[in-house]
């Protein structure tokens, strides 16, 4: 009994060093995958452009709106034209429409990121430029996302509107405009620019009857000054790209239920999370994507 006890311990002691030399073995196996797959992962985020994401913020909205105009004039994607700027540290003060215009005549007919590396070695045939031009345009494919694929809020062609970003305001104390004012006709139809989920839908003092959409890029879009919201839209809600949302009128400055106080027209407001710590939200200007989503709903209703 006593030996049978003996072999067995020496069976259960060989099987425990055994053990013990695999995970001697395993451990460094196991630091050496996990390294591989940290430089997989952040050698992704680097091609990706994770680490050099521009805001919305980070634009001047004037360079914003002439890139897209070139782009709308030669069929050049406006990123490409940005990112070539930006990769030669071009001062603002020299970023213009003729630069811009020149840059698009040179890549007329592109269609694909490898097609820009080609085009650009004609340019300046250097592979740490052209890879850098290659990282700016991935860096912003964010505010690409934001550009792409919308149409304008307001439903039809009687309206009009300027660039009234940032002026003063009279109501409500010390305060500058947070959007854009499109003056229309009461009860004019507007519409949700792209897919979205209902976010905010009530009575705000400034804004009177408003509606706030998140968009699935991300941003806020705002609606004030409402005369009524669309039939059965409710917080929740998910809206699609031209639907109905509600009817413009001249609601607020004032009490729930205020009216009067200005001629009717959409206030439409675009806010942008931060883009580090995810909380709050910045208003941006935004004139240029108006301008620019106003051309293009014209060209697909053509």
């Amino acid at each position: 009994m006593i030996v049978v006890q003996s072999v067995r311990y020496r069976r259960v002691t060989k099987q425990r060093r055994r053990y013990r030399i695999n995970r001697k073995r395993f451990y460094p196996f196991l630091s050496l995958l996990i390294i591989f797959v940290v430089l997989v992962i952040l050698n992704k985020i680097q091609q990706d452009g994770f680490y050099n994401r521009y805001s919305l913020a980070e634009i001047d909205p004037q360079h914003l709106e002439m890139y897209f105009d070139v782009e709308a004039a030669h069929g050049v994607p406006w990123y490409y034209l940005m990112a070539i700027d930006k990769a030669e540290g071009i001062p603002r003060e020299e970023i213009s429409p003729g630069r811009a215009e020149q840059l698009a005549l040179h890549l007329r007919g592109i269609s694909s990121l490898k097609e820009l590396g080609e085009k650009l070695k004609d340019y300046n045939n250097d592979s740490a430029f052209i890879k850098k031009v290659e990282h700016e345009v991935k860096s912003l494919r964010y505010i690409n996302k934001v550009y792409e694929g919308k149409i304008f809020p307001v439903a039809g062609d009687h309206y009009d509107y300027s660039n009234d970003f940032g002026d003063g305001r009279s109501y409500g104390g010390d305060r500058r405009h947070e959007g854009i004012d499109i003056m229309c006709d009461m009860e004019t139809p507007l519409l949700a620019v792209c897919d979205g989920v209902v976010e905010k839908k009530g009575w705000l003092e400034l804004g009177g009857w408003r509606i706030g959409i998140r968009g699935d890029d991300g941003i806020y879009y705002y609606y004030a000054h409402l005369s009524k919201y669309e039939d059965g839209l409710e917080e929740g809600n998910r809206v699609r790209k031209g639907q109905v949302i509600g009817y413009a009128g001249d609601s607020g400055y004032g009490e729930e239920g205020t009216t009067g106080q200005f001629d009717p027209h959409l206030h439409f407001g675009m806010y942008e999370k931060d883009s580090w710590s995810g909380t709050g939200e910045k208003a941006i200007n935004p004139y240029p994507f108006l301008k620019a989503w106003e051309r293009n709903s014209s060209v697909d209703t053509n």
